[in-house]
């Protein structure tokens, strides 16, 4: 089937599965007497038919979304009242999901640190924050909670939380009952002059902390077979807390003056991979491999399991790469956020897609776009921040097939979590 199939198949599955049995007439047979001449029959199928082709092609203009935003859905209810927003110099707040107004500050701007905060959430309301809160050139984590006025409640440092000089917490994902806190960490190199940091480092690692003991397993190595520059693209759990999942990448770099896996520096592959928590670290090829980059997924840019396991749900690129006048393109223009069966890797549905147009200049944490789902799995934010000077830029929640405008969307945060 072509893409325009699929995505007409997509859309009438999910028009059918929105109908309410409750309000649909019984079928009754027609009384003899009132039954249509034999030339009714194909008339009406071909009317039938062009209302569902209508309804199909209705709908899938609506699932396609374009480089502006969508706007919302005439039912379209916020899932929750706040979400919490990083920066790209290590400002972390929160905002009304309505309106985007600050409602608390979590961590104030560190206009001279190099790094970038990060975040995420629990299912029962708990958020970690990792940032460097009093500008020390060291990272550490947070958590705190959120009253029903959006303020900041409880907010403390997680035991054994502090990362070292030249450690960059670039993806946080938290075990559903917030017992267990996953960080993909990257490694600058600190000037020896003037301590800032720069890129590259060693490969990224993930540590897996205990929140209550402050306990630490590691997991790094056994993937240099697909490139040295291994990166955390993606971080999510199972809902129990038995499997870690990652989306990892690899860059063969033509030039080490840049943290980013793009086209234009060098090849890039992805895989998907579960760890199991509970071994205490080792290899990153200890766990299994759930999905791969291939031709039917050219470029998985984010990737996360439903909680019961048995879904990815990720964000894939394909088709040409759009630059500027200015400069070239660093990744494919079209983007959906596909669900694919983890047993199968088939794909199950499509629940949004839009044009990125050009990509020549954009902000890296270490990726522009990052997809977040709330702590129940089935609601979503995507963050499309592309250009350093705003434009381009995307932000909001999914709804039915729609994007629904979070403020701000000018491509300044880092990262985001609800």
């Amino acid at each position: 089937m072509t893409r325009t199939e699929d995505r007409l198949t997509d859309a009438l599955g999910a028009a059918a599965r929105a109908l309410r049995e409750d309000t649909l007439r019984p079928l009754t047979a027609p009384a003899r007497s009132q039954r249509r001449p034999a030339w009714a029959a194909p008339v009406a199928a071909a009317a039938s038919l062009l209302l569902v082709v209508g309804l199909g092609v209705a709908v899938v203009g609506r699932l396609a979304g374009t480089d502006d935003e969508s706007g919302p859905s005439a039912t379209a209810t916020a899932p929750h009242r706040y979400y919490v927003e990083a920066g790209l110099f290590g400002n972390v707040v929160v905002r009304s999901t309505v309106t985007g107004a600050v409602t608390a500050t979590v961590l104030d701007p560190q206009p001279n640190n190099s790094g970038q905060a990060a975040v995420a959430a629990t299912s029962n309301g708990t958020f970690f924050v990792a940032g460097d809160k009093h500008e020390t050139g060291q990272e550490r984590i947070y958590r705190f909670r959120l009253t029903g006025s959006g303020k900041v409640s409880g907010f403390s440092p997680v035991p054994g939380g502090v990362l070292r000089p030249g450690q960059l917490a670039d993806a946080l994902a938290v075990s559903p009952d917030g017992s267990q806190l996953a960080v993909g960490v990257s490694f600058y190199v600190v000037h020896p002059k003037n301590g800032k940091l720069y890129p590259p480092g060693p490969a990224d690692q993930i540590f897996v902390f205990n929140t209550t003991t402050g306990a630490k397993s590691v997991w790094r190595g056994g993937m240099r077979a697909l490139g040295s520059g291994f990166g955390v693209a993606s971080l999510s759990w199972t809902g129990d807390g038995h499997e870690l999942v990652v989306l990892g990448q690899w860059c063969r770099y033509t030039s080490m003056s840049d943290e980013t896996c793009t086209s234009g520096h060098g090849h890039r592959s992805a895989e998907v991979w579960a760890l199991d928590p509970a071994s205490g670290g080792g290899r990153l090829d200890s766990g299994h491999l759930l999905l791969r980059q291939s031709a039917r997924y050219p470029y998985l840019a984010q990737a996360l399991v439903s909680p019961d396991g048995s879904t990815i749900t990720a964000v894939v690129l394909t088709g040409p790469v759009k630059g500027s006048k200015t400069g070239g393109g660093q990744v494919p223009d079209d983007l959906s956020v596909r669900q694919i069966s983890v047993t199968t890797g088939r794909q199950l549905g499509v629940l949004y897609s839009r044009r990125l147009g050009s990509t020549w200049d954009t902000n890296n944490s270490p990726d522009f776009l990052a997809l977040i789902p709330d702590g129940t799995g089935l609601h979503w934010m995507i963050n499309g921040g592309l250009a350093s000077h705003g434009y381009n830029g995307f932000n909001g929640w999914i709804d039915h097939g729609r994007l629904v405008p979070l403020s701000p969307r000018d491509g300044r945060a880092a990262a985001e979590a609800w």
